[in-house]
């Protein structure tokens, strides 16, 4: 009964998710201001009130999407039974992942902390104050040092690395070690738990696994880059995509040649209608919205496994990103149709 108990309070909290008719609206407001005032009629009123005591502007939307995602993602976990507890956690695991990243490329660029912070995820499993600590170091040394003490589990692999990073400043060194640890250590958790609920997390990470691959081959073989050293930093755990068919990717002449190739697999459907001489960054687009549509796509009356879990995830993700994609617009003046443009397309969240 564990999944039904789960499902039916995960309803509740997929209608407070905003509709594509509130983001409709919000996309028609012409100012910062207006859109609080917005959000003072959805879920997000009480991370609205409590911010605005310290914030004001972009930076109080920016802390109100945070808080309320924060909100929204600790009551997911507080409220599993176990087992799907340790499957929302290995999902929520990708989020640190990601804000991990963020710092270690802020240190690399020489960000100041305060404009790291603004580009991170909300935190569930590490808690805040690991992310203030880490954002006080100085350097990516310094950050590592702060794992070791923290008894973090990336330490291991980026200090492996780190050698590496130091003689050569490549940057791709340490995302791929975290990355790949990411994927690694959840693909061997759920061999170990052997149910149907593990297997369907399992597809949803070993797809974003092919993706990312894919996006990594599409700039390599655009840049023409051919050393065999751009073998090295394919991830493992991919769905479709083994890494010797990532390898044929990467050995593409160019980048229309690799897209004929992806006509053969799963993901030409992300890629339909679109033209050969596109921009990268257009591509990467069309798969990630894909990736969205394919992880949120909801049947409200399957109640006895995970994925009403996943598409609740999947669909706050793309809420909290387009609600800082309108708030970002809003803040520089950008017309609506150019905000617009830039959203994860709202038909995913109907």
């Amino acid at each position: 009964m564990s999944y039904e108990y789960l499902n039916t309070r995960v309803r509740l909290m997929l209608a407070r998710l905003l509709t594509p008719t509130q983001f409709s609206a919000l996309l028609e407001l012409r100012s910062l201001e207006q859109m609080t005032n917005a959000l003072t009629e959805t879920d997000y009123a009480p991370e609205l009130q409590r911010a605005s005591v310290e914030f004001s502007g972009y930076e109080l939307i920016e802390q109100t999407v945070l808080r309320n995602a924060q909100r929204s993602f600790s009551k997911l976990v507080f409220i599993a039974p176990e087992g799907p507890k340790q499957l929302i956690e290995l999902l929520l695991e990708r989020f640190e992942v990601f804000n991990l990243k963020t710092i270690l490329r802020g240190y690399h660029a020489a960000i100041p902390a305060e404009e790291i912070a603004q580009g991170l995820y909300p935190t569930i499993l590490y808690g805040t104050v690991f992310y203030e600590e880490l954002l006080k170091r100085s350097s990516i040394r310094e950050a590592l040092d702060y794992l070791l003490s923290a008894g973090n589990r990336y330490y291991k692999p980026l200090a492996e690395i780190f050698p590496e990073y130091e003689r050569t400043g490549r940057l791709a060194l340490l995302e791929h070690a975290v990355d790949a640890f990411y994927f690694a250590h959840s693909r061997q958790t759920l061999a170990e738990m052997r149910d149907e609920n593990a297997q369907i997390v399992r597809t949803v990470l070993g797809t974003e696994a092919d993706l990312l691959n894919v996006i990594y081959a599409l700039r390599l073989v655009e840049a023409g880059v051919r050393a065999d050293e751009r073998y090295r930093y394919i991830l493992d755990g991919g769905e479709r995509l083994i890494p010797t068919v990532v390898r044929t990717l990467l050995d593409s002449e160019d980048k229309s040649a690799l897209l004929k190739k992806l006509e053969r697999t799963e993901y030409q459907r992300g890629l339909k209608g679109l033209r050969e001489d596109v921009p990268v960054a257009q591509i990467q687009e069309r798969l990630e919205n894909y990736l969205y549509r394919e992880h949120s796509r909801l049947d409200k009356q399957e109640f006895s496994n995970i994925r009403m879990t996943i598409a609740y995830l999947w669909r706050k993700r793309a809420e909290m990103t387009n609600l800082r994609v309108i708030a970002i617009g809003l803040a520089r003046g950008t017309e609506c149709a150019q905000i617009e443009a830039n959203l994860v397309p709202l038909e995913i969240l109907k």
